[in-house]
């Protein structure tokens, strides 16, 4: 019995040393609590390009006047750097590349084309709807070593949808959803694509038909938020380098049916070019709008600012002639693209029947000097060029060669002549907005944007500090 007594109190004895030493203990010091910064190189460069496009809205038949499935397509990929298959497309180890698509029949018939980019954290695509005859199929390419997870949020003429969509897609990898499967029946959209890890490229094939009759297929790239914008590209004009084309003749104008092999082959009538404005503000904004021309600001106007509310997607109507640029003003973030629609005669169909092409091009920021690059889509692409400020734009090569230059006045916009090869890349620095155009004597359209491709280092800072304290003391 004296014995425990004895252990118990040497027990006690120990853990109030124990608790002296605790307290009388002081935490380390660092002698040197200066904070450390380094640079982190960027990643390699590295492209996606969305692959070919694909008939979404369903079989309406297997042949004759009413197949939908193309039997006639041209697809290339064009840049310095070979590619390689990524998921329903190519990539490269590259900063840039472009993808030209032709198809000659079927219900996506036309021409379409997009400049292949880098994968990215937050995009915005500014295009696309989902009513009756309408397909939005949007393609995720994931081009890099290491999965990612996407985030899909779909804006419409009511606000944002409640429920974003969830999408993972593997290295090297791709996944498509047809937008129209998870939010119908919209007339007018704007996606956002988020994405954790290495980031993801996203395009949006938008493709529609007109009863029967293809109605235009075009890519929707990436739009960027801004205050001041300007689309660079509206009616492209719709003549071909060599030729006369459909859609410049306006309204009412006598083409002929590039379908018919009579001497003398019958004439259609057909509807002017038509353009649309698409806006969205992710917080709401007060929007003023102005129709620029190779001559200067354009009396349109939709006389007063537009307010838009948050999320809402809206379109305006833009009044045509020839080449023309939309300036976008507002006091809050917007994003913008603007739709061109050209009608031409189709190559099979019922008497009277009209057929269509149609492009996207989006806004870009006109504040400060930035430097754009793209890659030329073919020989016979035009160079659109607006200017805020009167300016002279020198088109650049690799080689820091000038192969085109202009002297633009202000708030105008024309074509600037190039002497560039397809597959060779451009580069424009300043206060500008530029996209090329294209067009066939079949009344086809397609454009392609330029993109920012520097990638500067990214600086780190490491500030030296104790752990805390942990809960229990």
């Amino acid at each position: 019995m004296i014995r425990r007594i004895v252990v118990a109190t040497g027990a006690v004895a120990l853990v109030a040393a124990s608790a002296a030493m605790t307290v009388t203990v002081a935490a380390p010091t660092l002698d040197h609590a200066t904070p450390k910064s380094f640079q982190i190189a960027p990643p390699a460069p590295i492209v996606a390009c969305p692959g070919a496009q694909t008939v979404p809205v369903g079989d309406v038949g297997a042949g004759g006047d009413l197949a939908s499935e193309p039997t006639v397509r041209t697809l290339d990929v064009l840049g310095p750097e070979a590619t390689r298959e990524v998921g329903f497309g190519q990539g490269a180890d590259d900063s840039i590349a472009v993808q030209t698509e032709r198809i000659g029949d079927g219900d996506i018939e036309g021409w379409a084309a997009v400049t292949c980019t880098q994968p990215s954290f937050d995009q915005w695509l500014v295009g696309g709807a989902t009513t009756l005859g309408s397909s939005a199929r949007l393609v995720l390419s994931n081009p890099s070593a290491a999965s990612t997870e996407v985030t899909v949020t779909i804006y419409g003429p009511l606000g944002a949808q409640a429920d974003p969509l969830i999408v993972p897609v593997a290295p090297g990898g791709a996944v498509q959803r047809l937008i129209e499967g998870v939010a119908a029946e919209m007339s007018a959209m704007v996606v956002r694509v988020q994405a954790t890890g290495p980031g993801v490229v996203a395009y949006l094939q938008d493709s529609r038909l007109e009863g029967f009759q293809p109605a235009g297929t075009a890519w929707v790239g990436g739009s960027v938020p801004a205050t001041d914008l300007a689309i660079p590209l509206v009616n492209a004009d719709a003549r071909p380098v060599g030729g006369t084309a459909a859609a410049d003749q306006g309204a009412g104008a006598e083409l002929p049916n590039p379908g018919s092999a009579d001497p003398a082959p019958p004439v259609l009538d057909v509807p002017a070019t038509t353009v649309t404005v698409r806006l969205m503000a992710p917080d709401g904004a007060n929007v003023e709008l102005a129709l620029v021309s190779s001559q200067g600001v354009e009396s349109w106007s939709v006389g007063q600012p537009i307010a838009l509310d948050a999320g809402v997607v809206t379109d305006v109507d833009v009044p045509t002639g020839a080449l023309g640029a939309i300036e976008v003003r507002s006091d809050a973030p917007v994003v913008a693209a603007a739709r061109t629609v050209v009608a031409r005669a189709p190559q099979e169909g019922l008497a009277g029947d009209v057929a269509y092409d149609h492009a996207w091009v989006p806004a870009m920021d006109v504040r400060t000097s930035t430097a754009l690059s793209a890659v030329v889509p073919s020989d016979g692409a035009r160079l659109a060029v607006y200017s805020p400020a009167a300016k002279r734009v020198d088109v650049l090569n690799d080689a820091g060669e000038v192969v085109g230059s202009a002297d633009l006045t202000a708030r105008t916009v024309q074509w600037v002549p190039i002497s560039a090869a397809a597959g060779s890349r451009v580069h424009v620095t300043g206060v500008f907005a530029w996209a090329f155009g294209m067009t066939s004597d079949r009344g086809y359209l397609a454009s392609v944007a330029p993109v920012d491709i520097s990638s500067a280092s990214v600086t780190a800072t490491v500030i030296p500090r104790t752990y805390p304290p942990s809960a229990g003391g």
